[in-house]
């Protein structure tokens, strides 16, 4: 089997130069080479392709017959070359590109899309989609590959996912103004057992956070409502269906729906938001723009 030749972006050059100007000398003047530099430059190039591409006399010089047939070859492959290089260029340069992220759907209704928007001021060229699924999901679309990055509460990973603190968020219980202990400056486990409590569906990561609490402060609640997402569940508590246990982060949407947010205490309840990525599979100039961002944008306190 013959080897395939291996010519260079220099070699491609000279010979495009020296068939459009017809011309060692014009050619020498465009690409600011010496006509020895130049000559041997298109030799080795005719050397790589097995024969000669330029008929070379002391009054003109003109195109063999596969030098005509390769000049249009040689002239798209600079230009696909170029627009290569322009293409990556702008990619390390933020000016084109995508990210695909992956988010719990309570902070991707809450705080991510103040975040994007500073994102989409920084990098206008730079394509933003956001899968808001729950937080079993988001691992599953950054193990998939689905998405490059995924915002979630710590949680047991794979080998080959890598989790980075963003914050450390602590829950706060939502209430009507009229609920009774709407009063109190702060709440614990007990107070939320002798209530209708508002929770999200069993197989939330959130929800069998609460449940174990509960059990462990034998504070469960007779009557459970059931929600699929903390925004219905601040609905159902603000028409005073009961309190419900939500994020800190989501405190002001709870506070717009027109509920008051109380610490819980005796325990805290606290879950540290991590950012999610493949281990082995190195970031994006967007994914890595977008986690310096999230980063800064946060204090993780412990």
């Amino acid at each position: 089997m013959s080897q395939r030749p291996s010519f260079t972006h220099k070699q491609l050059r000279a010979f495009v130069a020296v068939a459009k100007h017809r011309s060692f000398a014009e050619a020498c003047g465009e690409l600011h080479l010496s006509q020895p530099a130049l000559s041997i430059t298109i030799r080795n190039l005719e050397e790589q392709l097995g024969g000669p591409l330029i008929n070379r006399s002391t009054r003109s010089v003109s195109l063999t017959p596969e030098g005509e047939a390769f000049y249009p070859i040689a002239q798209r492959i600079l230009q696909d070359w170029e627009s290569a290089f322009d293409e990556m260029h702008n990619r390390f340069a933020l000016r084109r590109g995508r990210l695909a992220m992956a988010c719990m759907p309570s902070l991707a209704a809450s705080v991510f899309p103040a975040l994007m928007a500073r994102f989409h001021e920084q990098y206008p060229e730079i394509d933003l989609s956001l899968e808001d699924i729950v937080m079993e999901d988001v691992l599953s679309a950054v193990h998939s590959g689905r998405v490059e990055l995924g915002i979630a509460f710590e949680q047991e990973i794979p080998e080959d996912i890598e989790q980075q603190q963003l914050f450390s968020d602590r829950a706060v219980v939502a209430l009507p103004p009229s609920h009774v202990l709407a009063k109190k400056k702060q709440l614990n486990w007990q107070d939320l057992s002798r209530y209708p409590f508002i929770s999200l569906n069993a197989r939330s990561g959130f929800r069998r956070s609460i449940d174990t609490i509960m059990q462990e402060q034998n504070a469960v609640p007779e009557r459970i409502y059931e929600a699929n997402q903390l925004t219905t569940a601040g609905r159902m508590a603000a028409e005073g269906l009961g309190l419900c246990l939500v994020p800190g982060f989501c405190q002001a949407q709870m506070e717009q729906m027109g509920l008051r947010c109380k610490p819980l205490v005796g325990p805290v309840f606290k879950r540290a938001v991590v950012i999610l990525s493949r281990r082995r599979h190195g970031l994006s100039a967007p994914a890595g723009a977008m986690t310096e961002l999230l980063m800064s944008s946060f204090d993780f306190v412990d």
